[in-house]
Order: C-alpha cells, then sequence, then structure tokens
C-alpha cells in the first residue's frame, strides 16, 4: 500500500517459484506477481483451476521466506463463491501476500490466453460480493485487493468493463 502511494507506477514479473521470485527480487523489480499461469504451467497442466487453492498458497508462501518485495497472490476466481474468498483471504495474507488479485470470471475458469476458451464471467453483484468479502476479512488493511476483470476478454466491451471496474471500486476494491 505504501509503495502504490509513492509511486505512480509499478513494475513486477510473474513467477512459479522460489527461485525465479528471487531473480525477479533480485533484478530490482517493485514486487512478485505469484502467478497462477505459471504454477499451473509448472505443474504441466492449463491455468483451468486445476491447481488447488492449497497448491498456490504453498508457493506464494516459498516465494515469500525468500523474498523482501511484495507479492501479489494470484488468486483465480478467489477459489469459488464468497465464503473460500473469505477463507483464501485470511490463508494468503498469513503467507505473507501484500496483495491479493482475483477476476470476474466463472469458477472452475478457463486462462484467458486460450483461442475460442469459456470466457464466462458472474454478475456484477457476485464478483462485487466476494470483492466486499475479501475487504471485510482482511486482518492487515494493509493487505492490498485487487479486483480484475474480465470483461474485454469476454468479449463485452469497454462500456461493460468500465461499469464493472466501477462497481468494483464501489464494493472496496484498493486497484482495478
Amino acid at each position: 500500500r505504501r509503495r502504490i502511494a509513492e509511486q505512480p507506477l509499478l513494475a513486477g514479473v510473474g513467477a512459479r517459484d522460489p527461485l525465479e521470485a528471487k531473480l525477479i527480487a533480485q533484478a530490482g523489480f517493485d514486487f512478485v506477481w505469484s502467478s497462477g499461469f505459471a504454477i499451473s504451467a509448472s505443474y504441466g497442466v492449463p491455468d483451468a483451476s486445476l491447481i488447488s487453492m492449497t497448491q498456490v498458497l504453498e508457493v506464494t508462501r516459498s516465494m515469500a521466506d525468500v523474498i523482501d518485495i511484495p507479492i501479489v497472490a494470484d488468486c483465480d476466481t478467489g477459489f469459488g463463491n464468497a465464503v473460500n474468498v473469505i477463507y483464501a483471504v485470511r490463508k494468503f495474507e498469513d503467507a505473507g501476500a501484500a496483495a491479493i488479485c482475483m477476476e470476474d470470471k466463472k469458477f472452475p475458469k478457463d486462462t484467458s490466453l486460450l483461442p475460442g476458451g469459456r470466457q464466462e464471467l458472474v454478475s456484477i453483484s457476485e464478483f462485487s460480493g466476494k470483492v466486499l468479502a475479501a475487504v471485510e476479512a482482511r486482518r492487515n488493511k494493509d493487505l492490498v485487493i485487487i479486483a480484475r476483470t474480465e470483461a474485454l476478454i469476454a468479449g463485452l466491451g469497454h462500456e461493460e468493463a468500465l461499469a464493472r471496474a466501477q462497481h468494483y471500486e464501489e464494493a472496496g476494491a484498493d486497484c482495478i
């Protein structure tokens, strides 16, 4: 949160394991993205909700053990509904994440990079509820909640993306 306030632009790189996280930190980046896509790839499976929350959590925890820069945890869709989000936020917070990022896709999801993939989004109200659950679940008020809309990837256009972003901000997201 402090870095966001101090710098207008932060640069980070996605990592799949602690070694990559350490190399990213040593290269001078501002943060590491504990990447669901990269972690899935390291298991040899697509980024399609096949890797469990626990697997992503343990990789994130291992990264936090070896680096001193902030980690943004890619929490995909929040690993389910708002109840799952509450559990995930607390676990990732305890693991050392400085921020969590959730996207507004239906669970289970297909990666955004899959040509012809299933890019279905949940309703604005459902995802706003997940954002609110994340905001209320965090114990450390410095934990940054990032809401990611996939409206453009889903082909819904700029107006839908902006409307979703506005609702997610109103629900308490710190970043869109």
